[in-house]
């Protein structure tokens, strides 16, 4: 039970977490792997005999299937099929006078199998370009079957030979899904998951004992763990590609630099103006926006600074807050640096434009690095 409602506490966790996904677009993935029953599930049987115990299987195999569609905000819906296989191993007595069937001393044999066709929806979490956990849920049919044989001579009524084989028993199932993808390539990643999955109501499975009607009901909780491989049949997001500029900065290569502020002794000179771009989600100065600051900072002391104005910024992936808060934090470190170089910290004013203000518009949650910077612009008296 912990590690059911610790998935739930996971996939509720989907409505708060930062969403961020570099590919949008149709996929398919394929794996296989351990199916695990749940121990000692419930088992009932009616009819010839009647009893109530536990069953226990044997671990067995598992595979799946799925074609769905990725969102750039992390949300991805898929259509999947699975099969489950497990070889039975015993159904304990119940002290009624049924002793129970084994695979040790009563030629017990059979397996419980279960074909599923499920909607999952999941949510992906981009941790790096290499690592992307996601958790997800599913609902969908599954189609169970039992075939069971074997006999009980110490029956308290005599022996009894059991025969259940019962294929196609339709029922509703759900499922839990958790794990990570590491990408191999551009479009292909390795897969690792872990699966809870159950029927919503237990399968029932008729057949006979001694050539009297029998039907057996199983409860079913199934633990798989799968490897497998997922293709994205799109094209990777872009890279942007930098460029560096004459003051030292880097931009986008179809970005303008920052013009070159020309010297007139004559005359007022003109504001300097120029960005400072971050990293995602960073506030840090690369080595190249602190010799654009050290430029612009000479320059400017070379005249009567009138006033400096650092407007920090970012892009719309994340929440508003947040990124009202973290555009402040670069606004700040662009000033303390202006400082440190000599400009009078009196004559700089801050703001904190958040998301507000984006020099190239995008929806809601996609990272841009052209929105993730702070403005500085000096004018003179």
């Amino acid at each position: 039970m912990n590690l059911k409602a610790t998935l739930y506490a996971a996939v509720a966790a989907v409505a708060i977490a930062p969403a961020a996904n570099a590919y949008e677009g149709w996929y398919g993935s394929i794996g296989a792997g351990l199916s695990y029953n749940q121990p000692d599930l419930d088992t009932e049987g009616t009819g010839a005999i009647n009893f109530d115990t536990d069953g226990d299987y044997d671990n067995g195999i598992g595979i799946y299937t799925a074609v769905g569609y990725s969102w750039d905000s992390g949300v991805r819906l898929e259509l999947e099929y699975s099969y489950r296989q497990n070889d039975v191993r015993h159904w304990a007595g119940d002290g009624l006078g049924f002793t129970g069937f084994n695979t040790a001393n009563n030629n017990f044999s059979g397996e419980l199998d279960a074909h599923a066709l499920m909607v999952n929806a999941l949510y992906d979490f981009q941790v790096n370009d290499t690592f992307t956990p996601y958790i997800g849920a599913g609902a969908g049919v599954a189609s169970f079957g039992g075939v069971f044989s074997g006999n009980d001579p110490l029956f308290t009524g005599g022996p009894v030979n059991l025969s259940i084989s019962d294929k196609g028993v339709r029922r509703l199932a759900g499922q839990l899904i958790a794990g990570v993808n590491v990408a191999l390539a551009d479009n292909l990643g390795l897969d690792l998951s872990y699966r809870y999955f159950i029927a919503a109501r237990d399968p029932r499975f008729d057949g006979n004992i001694n050539g009297v009607a029998q039907t057996v009901r199983t409860d079913y909780q199934n633990h798989g763990l799968f490897a497998g491989l997922r293709w994205n049949f799109g094209a990777p997001a872009p890279k942007v590609e930098y460029k560096d500029c004459w003051d030292g900065s880097s931009v986008p290569v179809a970005s303008p630099c920052p013009p070159q502020p020309v010297e007139d002794v004559d005359a007022v000179p003109g504001p300097i103006s120029f960005p400072i771009y971050f990293g995602y989600d960073k506030t840090n100065l690369t080595s190249d926006a602190m010799t654009a600051i050290q430029n612009a900072a000479a320059q400017a002391l070379q005249n009567d600074i009138n006033l400096v104005v650092v407007s920090g910024n970012t892009d719309t992936s994340g929440s508003a807050d947040y990124n009202e808060r973290l555009s402040a934090r670069r606004a700040q470190v662009v000033r303390d640096a202006l400082i440190a170089n000599g400009v009078p910290a009196g004559s700089i004013r801050t703001e904190a434009n958040g998301e507000r203000n984006l020099a190239k518009p995008t929806p809601d949650g996609v990272r841009e690095p052209l929105n993730r910077r702070a403005e500085v612009v000096i004018t003179f008296q």
